[in-house]
């Protein structure tokens, strides 16, 4: 485990871990409690939630809606806080009630090795890669105190869909999961953001159903009220500068040039030629 620096297309760097070939912000703390390298032995609960995503894909969204659904109130204090498991030590999540909700961005054979074993509920997150590059984008900016990266989008973009900085390759977390999905006896509901945006009373009927958890229509009602997004950032106050900012379908459109968007749609079909995922760019 070592603190790397990598240099976008302008020539900006940014400050990120290096562990076992894989790339990961330098979270606050994490070099001294190591959370990466103890993250297989980490132990996992059968009636753990685990929401698991590409970062910038809804994570926390997902994570308050699951946390309402849980706790079956409104109570702002009721189960309050989510735990990235790679970016925090296991004893600050270690001795929660259950069920815990944890998330994380690691691909499926980086969990915990319990995850196999205990096979914990996992909700999969996705959303499309464009809208993802612009949020993740604004995201390493404002977290100076993470990436330390001043760099221009126009330099951003191309490394950041090749996967040359933390987390990888958008396009590689995603076919992982799809491969995942047709092996593992670890039961998985895929999630779509874009879904979620259209209908997010349909997609949250489908999450109740799949952690088997009974809530009125009304509450789920209530809990899609307070689930907006105008309403998550101001409720989150705390950590929406850095980590709500439009939660817009489409904004990509503001940022990628004409020539950005050609080169994204000729990679975007070379390197998703086998895999059958389908994604919205806009709704209508």
């Amino acid at each position: 485990m070592e603190l790397i620096h990598v240099a976008d297309d302008g020539g900006d760097e940014m400050t990120l871990v290096n562990y076992n070939g894989r790339k990961y912000p330098k979270f606050p703390g994490s070099m001294q409690t190591k959370p990466i390298e103890k993250l297989p032995s980490v132990e996992i609960r059968s009636d753990d939630i685990l929401v698991c995503t590409f970062p910038k894909s809804g994570t926390h969204w997902v994570c308050e809606m699951v946390r309402l659904l849980v706790a079956g109130q409104l109570d702002p204090d009721v189960g309050k806080g989510f735990h990235l498991m790679e970016g925090c030590s296991e004893d600050d999540y270690k001795n929660l009630p259950s069920p815990r909700i944890l998330n994380t961005h690691v691909l499926f054979n980086d969990l915990p090795e319990q995850v196999k074993v205990m096979k914990p509920r996992i909700l999969y997150v996705t959303r499309n890669p464009k809208d993802v590059t612009v949020s993740y984008y604004n995201f390493v900016k404002k977290l100076t105190m993470c990436y330390n990266y001043t760099g221009e989008w126009k330099n951003f973009f191309r490394p950041s869909l090749e996967g040359k900085f933390d987390n990888g390759s958008w396009f590689d977390y995603v076919k992982d999961w799809e491969e995942v999905k047709k092996t593992t006896d670890v039961p998985i509901l895929t999630i779509n953001y874009e879904d979620m945006k259209e209908n997010l009373f349909r997609e949250m009927k489908k999450i109740q159903a799949f952690l088997g958890i009974r809530r009125s229509d009304e509450f789920v009602k209530e809990v899609c009220d307070h689930c907006s997004f105008a309403s998550m950032k101001k409720s989150k106050a705390a950590m929406s500068a850095v980590t709500y900012r439009k939660g817009e379908i489409g904004d990509w459109k503001n940022w990628f040039t004409i020539a950005q968007n050609e080169w994204f749609d000729q990679i975007y079909k070379e390197k998703m030629k086998d895999c059958p995922l389908e994604f919205r760019y806009t709704l209508k």
